[in-house]
């Protein structure tokens, strides 16, 4: 036998509302006593009433809970306010004790950021022009902001570190500076933000092969290798 009650809620109510007039009309025409079309015709005024009642009942719930959030969003708004003035108000008496009396809790005051982070990969390579072109690749605490990154270089592995630029958020730099005849070239790269520094780098080292005539003649620098390398002493950037 196949299913002719509808399985949801408004399409049986409005099925029932139907075949109970139908069934109390021909009940005899279609193998019902009087008795069993009446009690489905209750039972269809039953159901009718209980699904208005859900009805209402759900749409009362919509109302009051739209109602507190209303309610919710005009008490918070307004103790936000309060707390507002009163945390002004302890703040210009210089009186801690306003916020016991208030019962609320200090503002917090800003959290430090931390030192800015240091550039752990390095790539380089050779621009058209014979200049070298070095990248980093760093990523800075939440809220860092205005960091820049002091490059050092070193030539042929003799001497101090010399601060040669200072590159902000490209976290790149290209040096056209390299003499003649290069060979090996160290790179050291410093965060900083303001007044705070981050730890340096590790060496990133550039190996050239032959140049045959000067970068500012037309010349050409071909890498060889590049390798980042652990600092073996504390190094210290000359100016």
């Amino acid at each position: 036998m196949g299913s002719n009650m509808p399985t949801t809620i408004p399409e049986l109510v409005n099925w029932c509302a139907v075949h109970a007039d139908l069934w109390r009309e021909n009940f005899a025409a279609i193998g019902l006593t009087t008795q069993q079309a009446a009690i489905f015709g209750e039972l269809n005024d039953a159901l009718a009433a209980a699904n208005a009642s859900a009805e209402a009942a759900r749409q009362a719930s919509k109302d009051a809970t739209a109602n507190l959030q209303l309610n919710i969003d005009a008490i918070r708004g307004l103790g936000n306010a309060y707390i507002g003035f009163i945390d002004s108000f302890a703040e210009t008496t210089d009186n801690p004790k306003v916020y016991t009396l208030a019962g609320i809790t200090p503002r917090a005051q800003p959290s430090q950021l931390p030192p800015p982070n240091t550039p752990t990969t390095f790539s380089a390579g050779v621009n058209p022009d014979g200049s070298l072109a070095i990248k980093w690749k760093v990523s800075q605490p939440a809220g860092t902001s205005g960091v820049q990154y002091l490059v050092s270089r070193r030539i042929n592995g003799a001497g101090p570190y010399t601060l040669i630029s200072s590159e902000g958020r490209n976290k790149s730099f290209t040096d056209t500076g390299l003499p003649v005849g290069v060979d090996r070239v160290e790179y050291i790269v410093q965060p900083k933000r303001g007044t705070v520094t981050g730890p340096q780098s590790n060496v990133f080292a550039v190996q050239f092969g032959s140049v045959p005539i000067g970068m500012g003649g037309g010349g050409s620098l071909s890498i060889v290798s590049t390798n980042t390398e652990p600092q073996k002493n504390s190094v210290k950037l000359a100016a």
